[in-house]
């Protein structure tokens, strides 16, 4: 990259950001909604400290022009997929305890259910945001072999842009009562659901079942 096609490379850096958080966003946005609204903001930072790593890990591999294989980084989808199969288990252990006969109890049995798939707690979602980052160091290890300190701060400060909306997409579409009213109707499945189908598609993408 040379500072004259900053702006191209800004666009790209963009766009990267753009294609890797989609999954990200809407799997923490799922988190808080169907998470008690005081913990709202430590998932959304939870959010942001896994997305750090992520880029640390990322510079680090383009600083030592380490190469990872596609197939091992897919092995991350593995961490999803344990937290939703684990939340989907504790589910069916709630409905075995709890009496069916109330309504109000029916509903802490669904919320319970979702604080054991998500952990209401900032590890869980940063746990989660690493576990879907294959994509993510696949596309910024490239990004952080330019050269040039203009262009890498650049980066950076369209990643941390990037995650600043992310952010507040997250805590405003969680934090919405559409939202919350619809994770409410869906269950506490819904999250463990959605964290078990972006284990698999992180793997599948990376192609890790041919290590099977």
């Amino acid at each position: 990259m040379t500072v004259a096609g900053l702006p191209a490379d800004l666009g790209i850096a963009a766009a990267a950001f753009v294609g890797t958080n989609i999954d990200n966003t809407l799997v923490t946005t799922a988190m808080v909604a169907g998470a008690p609204l005081e913990r709202a903001h430590r998932i959304a930072v939870g959010q942001v400290v896994g997305f750090a790593i992520l880029v640390a890990v990322a510079a680090a591999a383009a600083a030592v022009l380490y190469e990872f294989s596609p197939a091992v980084v897919g092995l991350l989808g593995l961490v999803p997929l344990a937290i939703g199969v684990k939340g989907l288990a504790g589910l069916r252990t709630a409905h075995g305890h709890t009496d069916a006969g109330s309504a109000p109890r029916r509903r802490r049995r669904r919320l319970g259910a979702t604080d054991r798939a998500v952990g209401r707690s900032l590890t869980a979602a940063a746990l989660v945001t690493i576990g879907a980052g294959g994509d993510n160091l696949a596309a910024y290890i490239p990004l952080f072999r330019v050269g040039g300190t203009t262009n890498l701060i650049a980066i950076v400060a369209v990643f941390v842009a990037g995650e600043v909306a992310v952010t507040a997409i997250v805590l405003a579409g969680g934090r919405h009562p559409k939202t919350r009213g619809v994770m409410t109707r869906l269950g506490a499945v819904a999250v463990p659901v959605l964290l078990c189908c972006i284990g698999v598609l992180v793997m599948l993408e990376s192609g890790t079942f041919s290590l099977l």
